[in-house]
Formats: structure tokens, C-alpha cells, sequence
């Protein structure tokens, strides 16, 4: 029997980069998971930022996450022989970080695939062999603060047309077709409409299993017209933030017996900043979830309940902020929302709905704010 292993967000964090730049594979993932990894014939996972020993600069919001080059070791240990780097993180250092990134995996021996130094030179997939079968694998984004440009380093992002055109060209040339999809809501465990419709149709033009990260969450599995759909595999070892759902993640193998390809999961659960195998392999909720994820009506309910649960922090962002909002969200988070709800008039929110929902007024808002902020000090 010959495997694959693929796993979701793995990145250092400042408490374990020591362990990472040691190579303590022992002390971070512990002996069951370095097992299983040394068991594999060809490890996969998504790098969840960038290596640079020089940072550059990052014009974002939220979370920036980048690690020395010499975290690479905690890596290597584990055996990853291909880095998937199509992410919202990996331009965290700037497009200097992006670069950094492949040349410290390409010394290391380590393939990557899914970003690239412009928009021209981004490898979308690469191929490997398992056993006699040949193994395409496919890594694409959804657009964040992961742009490339004509001289500028980044992801390869989702555009439905070119995704599925190449698809359909890469299924001749291998026995299975994975595609690591980076996007979706995170902390929802459901696919978004738009996101089970993407899926559906990548497997109409020929992938085989698409397995969904980013959202930092375990979600639920389907089976469509014979692939293997995995919608949230949750992180790996990524500690930047901790609540509920990235205490665990799902390790995916491709076991191939045979002509036979088969796809197994094993639950991880994270120990403060390190990451173990979880002996209890409880997929109860999970199994739960997933019966239901053919059910439109009761996904667009879970959806329309979380968008609902969001909506205060784009209002905030449209109206902006109150003194002493902080306070105010930690202490009485039901009052925050009303607050922010109840300084809109209803004209206000159509047309907020209006400049979102149209393609046009929304590529010049974003457009015009790219210019205007070019003229604000960092």
C-alpha cells in the first residue's frame, strides 16, 4: 500500500520557533503523528506564512505572520515534501517574504507550488508519482491581500474559468487530481453557497478530491459524482490565535491499494502551541454534520445565521468606530451589535448592499480605495 498525507495550516508561532529552528519533531507533533508521517510516501501541507530573515512590508489588517528561515528545520523533520503556499498569509512579509519563502523550501529539498515571483511565473500544480500512478496536485486561493502583480510576488487566486479550463487539461495527464483550495468562511463549518458550487464545479472538469483550509475549523466531507470533497480541514500546528475550533484538525490520507484509491482521515487536537493524535477519533459531530450537507435549506439557514453574526464587524468598518467600542464589545457584545445595527438608516444599508452585491461599483470602491490609501502614512 503506498499513502499520501496531506495536512492543513502548519506554521510556527514566536513560543515554538525555538523547537521549530532545533527540528524538535518529537516535542511538536509527538510520536504518533512523526509515526504515521514516516509511514507515508509523499507528505503534503499548507505553509501558513512566510520564511524571510527579512522581512518586508505588509499594507494589511489582522494577523501578519511570518517566521525566521531557520524554523524550516521543524519542518523537514516531519518529512513534508511539498509546501502548498496559495494562501492568504504568504505575502504577510511583503513580496520579498514570497520570494524568501521558495528559495529556504528549495534549498531545504522541499517542493512548493501555488505562488510564484509575478503573476507570469506562479506554478498552479505540480506532478508526483505514488507507486505507478501519477499524482497531480493543484493549489489555488481566494483573493485576500494576496495579489500578485506583473513584477510583484503572490498566490495563485481563484478565477472560475481559468481553475476549470486547466482542470480539464490536467486530468489526462494523472490517475487522481487533488486540488488544496485556500478559502471560506472561517469558523463555520459548512460550506458557503458559493464555495459548494465552486467545488462542484471543479470536479465537473476533473478533480478528484478538493480539500478546503482557511477556515481554521474542522467542517464536514461529501461525495460528489465519485471525488472526495472535505469542506474544513482545520489547522495542523498554527497556534496565532486559540478558541474552539482550531483545537483540531483532520490529517487526510490517500492510501492507494491496487488500482484502488481510498481516503482516510485521523482527528489531531492542538496542546497549547504543539499538536498531538487525538486517541479518541471521535467523528461523531463530523459524520453529523455532513449528513446534512446536501441539504440546501438547512445550509443556507447555518449560513444566513453566521453571515448575521459578522455583519457588526463590516458595519464598523463602512460607518466607523465609537469611542470606547472596545470595551463596550468585550463587555456587552448583544449591545455592541445593536449599537452598530441602529446607526444605519435603511437607505444606507441598501445602498451598502448595492456597492457589494453590483461587480462594477465594486471593482471602482476597491480600485479608488487602493488609490486613496496610497496616500496615507503607514
Amino acid at each position: 500500500m503506498k499513502k499520501i498525507l496531506i495536512v492543513g495550516d502548519l506554521f510556527p508561532v514566536p513560543s515554538n520557533f525555538d523547537r521549530f529552528s532545533a527540528g524538535d519533531t518529537d516535542s511538536l507533533y509527538g510520536e504518533k503523528i512523526c509515526s504515521l508521517f514516516q509511514s507515508a510516501d509523499y507528505r503534503i501541507c499548507n505553509l501558513e506564512g512566510a520564511l524571510t530573515d527579512r522581512p518586508g512590508k505588509c499594507d494589511k489588517t489582522g494577523p501578519v505572520v511570518f517566521a525566521p528561515t531557520s524554523v524550516l528545520r521543524g519542518i523537514q523533520g516531519l518529512g513534508i515534501d511539498c509546501c502548498a503556499l496559495a494562501n492568504n498569509h504568504i505575502t504577510d512579509a511583503g513580496p520579498v517574504g514570497v520570494v524568501d519563502t521558495m528559495q529556504a523550501l528549495e534549498k531545504a529539498g522541499i517542493q512548493h507550488v501555488g505562488a510564484g515571483r509575478n503573476e507570469e511565473e506562479i506554478a498552479h500544480s505540480l506532478f508526483f508519482a505514488l507507486g505507478e500512478k501519477k499524482i497531480c496536485l493543484y493549489n489555488v486561493a481566494e483573493t485576500m491581500y494576496n495579489a500578485p502583480g506583473k513584477r510583484l510576488a503572490g498566490a495563485f487566486l481563484y478565477d472560475e474559468y481559468v481553475v476549470c479550463k486547466e482542470l480539464e487539461s490536467l486530468k489526462p495527464q494523472c490517475d487522481y487530481l487533488i486540488v488544496i483550495y485556500h478559502g471560506g468562511a472561517e469558523r463555520f463549518r459548512y460550506p458557503s453557497p458559493q464555495t459548494r458550487k465552486r467545488f462542484h464545479r471543479m470536479v465537473d472538469a476533473g478533480a478528484n478530491m478538493i480539500l478546503s483550509q482557511h477556515t481554521h475549523c474542522v467542517g464536514c466531507e461529501e461525495y460528489y459524482k465519485g471525488a472526495y470533497l472535505l469542506y474544513g480541514q482545520g489547522n495542523f500546528l498554527f497556534r496565532s490565535f486559540n478558541n474552539e475550533f482550531t483545537d483540531s484538525g483532520l490529517i487526510v490520507e490517500l492510501a492507494l491499494e491496487g488500482d484502488t484509491f481510498a481516503v482516510r482521515k485521523h482527528l489531531v487536537k492542538a496542546v497549547d502551541d504543539t499538536v498531538r493524535y487525538d486517541d479518541e477519533q471521535d467523528f461523531s459531530a463530523f459524520d453529523a454534520r455532513s449528513s446534512k450537507v446536501t441539504d440546501e435549506a438547512f445550509l443556507d439557514a447555518q449560513f444566513n445565521a453566521y453571515c448575521l453574526s459578522e455583519l457588526p464587524v463590516y458595519l464598523r468598518a463602512y460607518k466607523g468606530k465609537i469611542v470606547g467600542i472596545r470595551v463596550l464589545r468585550r463587555f456587552f457584545p448583544s449591545l455592541y451589535k445593536r449599537i452598530y445595527m441602529k446607526r444605519y438608516e435603511r437607505n444606507q444599508l441598501l445602498f451598502a448592499l448595492h456597492s457589494l452585491r453590483s461587480e462594477q461599483n465594486r471593482e471602482v470602491a476597491i480600485r479608488g480605495l487602493e488609490e486613496y490609501l496610497k496616500g496615507f502614512k503607514k
